[in-house]
């Protein structure tokens, strides 16, 4: 693991998250790519301007000068840290523009926050989260949210649960759980499916199998399970093609 890509959204980042993102990009000496994309706030037209931009038009400069700060600070704490690290800020779609910077940079994982809470109806619609892992060109590692987590273990990878699934071969067990086991001396178990509600290790890796939109509704995918209910990271492979 040489470079990460860690999208945030600066204004709402969870201390455990840093907290990891720093723990890996240390241990691997990685370069970490902190990426912000903005999307611009649309100006009241409404609003009368008197020959002056508008309130709305200062507004949106201001937050894009704020952004562009924060980004900064944060890649120069890092740095202050003693890490590699560089910073992306983006104006457009957010979704589209992370699955482009990990087209571009070809980084070797991509860190995502995400809430540990999933209704009904996020099933239905999806989330971008789910979005980017889906169309991004490398792995993702989903970080539970831990302002919504009872009881969030400490920030550590000592074990690590391979969820086994048909067609997983010990060779693509060893090569995607390399990074962690060796980094960390991790203590590596295989699991199946039905066992992951028993196993309480420190990270989950699965690779993701399509199982359709019913899978995902239902709550049968066993990746759409572990996302939805783990208390600790998964790391997310890809389906081979």
């Amino acid at each position: 693991m040489k470079t990460i890509l860690f999208p945030t959204d600066l204004f709402d980042q969870s201390s455990t998250t840093l907290s990891y993102l720093h723990l890996m990009a240390e241990a691997w000496q990685a370069r970490v790519i902190l990426m912000h994309v903005y999307q611009p706030v649309i100006a009241d037209t409404s609003l009368p301007t008197f020959a002056d931009p508008g309130i709305g038009s200062l507004a949106t400069l201001d937050l894009e000068t704020i952004s562009q700060k924060h980004l900064n600070t944060l890649v120069e704490k890092f740095r202050s840290e003693g890490l590699d690290a560089v910073g992306e800020w983006r104006v457009g779609d957010i979704e589209n523009s992370i699955v482009d910077a990990a087209r571009e940079y070809k980084p070797d994982l991509l860190i995502t926050q995400r809430s540990t809470i999933a209704s009904f109806f996020d099933r239905m619609i999806g989330s971008a989260a789910d979005d980017v892992a889906r169309q991004a060109p490398c792995p993702v590692l989903f970080i539970p949210n831990s302002e919504l987590v009872a009881g969030l273990p400490s920030v550590a990878f000592r074990s690590v649960a391979y969820v086994l699934q048909q067609n997983i071969t010990q060779q693509m067990v060893t090569d995607q759980t390399a990074a962690f086991v060796d980094a960390f001396d991790a203590h590596l178990t295989v699991i199946t499916a039905d066992q992951i509600d028993e196993n309480k290790p420190d990270l989950f890796v699965i690779q993701r199998k399509e199982t359709g939109f019913l899978g995902g509704l239902m709550g049968t995918d066993p990746t759409e399970k572990l996302l939805t209910s783990a208390t600790v990271p998964v790391l997310v492979y890809h389906e081979a093609e």
